[in-house]
């Protein structure tokens, strides 16, 4: 039979085999090693001090006894000197540990100092009693050895407790005071001498044993209490910042409840203007008031839906090669109106710039930028362009507004947070910044700001240039007003809303592109609406009424009916994580409300592109 031996088994002194206790003591000379904690070490010499305000008076009343009813004592001075340096000792012990302040922490240096203070105490402790041992002990009778040895070896084994967080001190101390006892006892001409010494000693290793123990359980006491305060130091800063986030919150309510009130408050006086008109100029200016109140009514609450949006993680980033001129074209007529009405220059560079990132983003970091550049500029211009800096691409956006002060540079970028300018006359719900910050950090397009108070302020998205070879040019709607297109005339639309004024308004805004619209309130009525006819498209609201199926349910029990395929639109002021993910399952596209004429139109205009390029069935 053949075995087969590892090298270390087979040779003990292979250097890779290790004797266990030799294991043990490197481990356990390694820990003794380890510096100790300053905390740790402040409590150990707060418990030692303590300990010696109390228990040298005991020792002090024990030994005068012993010294006192002794009936012989040794011959010489030699007991009587020591007696004296004993209790002086344990006098000047006793006023140390009564000075020692228990109920803070030295600093530095008297931390220094106390902590040296504490090893000398230790360490003439262990003098003084291995003298005891070693000169007196011997000398004495039977008796008077037995009243000596036991208490003298029950305070110190007591010390493996009080002494265990601190090797230093317990190795200057204990183990002097039980190899002298043992020494002196073994040489003692008794009997039972050796076996008493080595008692002392089995004593000495028990010590040892029970201060290692000790010292483990101090050790994981400390590190639990410095957890839980760490962990109690963070709960307070989680609490502070819960608390900031509440009154924020209640800040934005109440900002949010102003802001959308007043255009509120405006469309329902110029609307009832609007039906006492009989003048057809009045009746355009107040039309043209109401569309521009309803459009800020509308930036208000996209506002609120991107950063609802943001907080639920349902922004999705779809970078591609992009040109940036196509951006700043609808930036542009998106706001020359708003600079117009205040008299201020919009300046916007063309550029044959292509940048690498999302469309929708890109064009919502850069919309805010813009709309924020125009609220605080009373007078001059705002500029918006585009600068090649190596492979990247700088976007800024420039006024010449009332500016930012320098602490407050920071501030700006956080959410909940609306800067006071008194004098600013302008609405809004000081959101802006913050989901341009959001949208920075989601598109990895870093933002930042210079600016000087009553000059003017820039803000800065830096851009990846994109590879020439990956440039497509795609035409983009520059218009924020729905145009006519051919392309809707006669297209069959079925649209379902259980609100009957927000049914008719989508109707004759449909009706008004050309389609032929079929409406209906729940799903009974278009499934009657279906019978009679094929429709190109279906928008359906998504909360159709508590008793009746969803938009979700309701697109999915129409689309059984067509097995060709049927395009929809799912318009919903719901922003959950959960629709989201439905709607996508059953590839619907999803506009949330409030959704202005021209994005519904682009969005129809796509569907419909869509049907156009995919296949037909036979």
């Amino acid at each position: 039979m053949i075995t087969l031996t590892s090298p270390a088994r087979s040779n003990p002194d292979h250097p890779s085999v290790k004797p266990a206790w030799r294991q043990r003591w490197r481990l356990w000379y390694k820990k003794a090693r380890e510096p100790i904690e300053p905390a740790v070490l402040a409590e150990h010499m707060r418990a030692s001090y303590v300990d010696y305000a109390f228990n040298s008076p005991v020792v002090i009343g024990i030994s005068l006894y012993l010294y006192f009813t002794a009936e012989t004592l040794p011959p010489g001075q030699l007991i009587h000197i020591w007696m004296i340096f004993w209790v002086a000792y344990l006098a000047a012990r006793f006023t140390a540990g009564a000075c020692y302040p228990q109920k803070t922490i030295p600093q530095p240096p008297a931390f220094s100092r106390w902590s040296g203070l504490l090893l000398a105490i230790q360490f003439t402790d262990s003098l003084l009693v291995s003298s005891l041992g070693l000169l007196i002990y011997p000398q004495l009778d039977v008796i008077s050895r037995s009243a000596v040895l036991v208490p003298t070896l029950v305070l110190v084994s007591a010390t493996a407790l009080s002494l265990s967080g601190r090797w230093v001190g317990m190795m200057l101390y204990a183990p002097l005071i039980f190899f002298s006892f043992a020494w002196a006892t073994w040489n003692l001409d008794q009997p039972f001498a050796h076996g008493l010494a080595i008692f002392i000693l089995a004593l000495f290793g028990l010590y040892i044993f029970y201060a290692v123990n000790q010292r483990k359980t101090v050790m994981k006491g400390f590190d639990l209490a410095q957890r839980n305060g760490e962990l109690a130091q963070e709960l307070q800063v989680k609490n502070a910042e819960l608390q900031e986030v509440a009154k924020a919150r209640s800040r934005l309510l109440a900002t949010v409840s102003h802001d959308l009130r007043q255009p509120a408050h405006a469309i329902g006086l110029l609307s009832e203007r609007a039906l006492l008109d009989r003048s057809p100029s009045r009746l355009e200016q107040t039309l043209g008031d109401l569309n521009e109140l309803s459009q800020s009514l509308s930036a208000s609450l996209m506002t609120l839906m991107d950063l609802t949006r943001l907080d639920a993680g349902l922004v999705q980033v779809r970078v591609v090669p992009m040109s940036l001129n196509q951006v700043f074209l609808r930036l542009a007529a998106e706001f020359s109106s708003s600079a117009r009405n205040k008299n201020l220059d919009l300046i916007v560079t063309t550029t044959e710039l292509w940048v690498q990132s999302d469309p929708v983003l890109l064009h919502g970091l850069l919309a805010n930028l813009v709309s924020n550049a125009i609220k605080y500029t009373h007078s001059g211009s705002v500029e918006v362009g585009a600068a090649l800096r190596g492979d990247r691409v700088e976007v800024y956006v420039k006024d010449s507004g009332m500016g930012i002060h320098p602490d407050k540079l920071e501030v700006i970028f956080k959410e909940f947070v609306r800067l006071d300018f008194s004098d600013a006359g302008s609405e809004g719900l000081g959101l802006g910044l913050s989901i341009v910050k959001r949208y920075g950090i989601l598109l990895e397009h870093p933002v930042s700001v210079t600016s000087e108070p009553d000059r003017g302020s820039c803000f800065t998205a830096v851009l990846p240039m994109a590879p020439a070879e990956r440039r497509v040019i795609k035409l983009a709607s520059n218009s924020t007003f729905a145009r006519e297109d051919k392309r809707l005339e006669g297209v069959k639309v079925l649209v379902i809303d259980n609100v009957d004024l927000l049914l008719t308004s989508i109707s004759r805004t449909l009706s008004g592109w050309g389609c032929v619209v079929s409406a209906a309130r729940n799903l009974s009525e278009a499934l009657v609406c279906a019978q009679g006819q094929r429709f190109d498209l279906v928008i359906s609201d998504f909360h159709l009424g508590d008793r009746e199926p969803d938009g979700l349910q309701l697109i999915a029990q129409l689309r059984a009916l067509r097995p060709d395929g049927l395009a929809a639109v799912l318009m919903t002021g719901d922003v959950s994580a959960q629709l989201e993910e439905q709607a996508q399952q059953q590839s619907l596209r999803v506009l949330h409300k409030p959704v202005r004429p021209v994005v519904l139109q682009e969005c129809l205009l796509a569907l419909l592109s869509q049907s156009d390029e995919a296949p037909k069935s036979d």
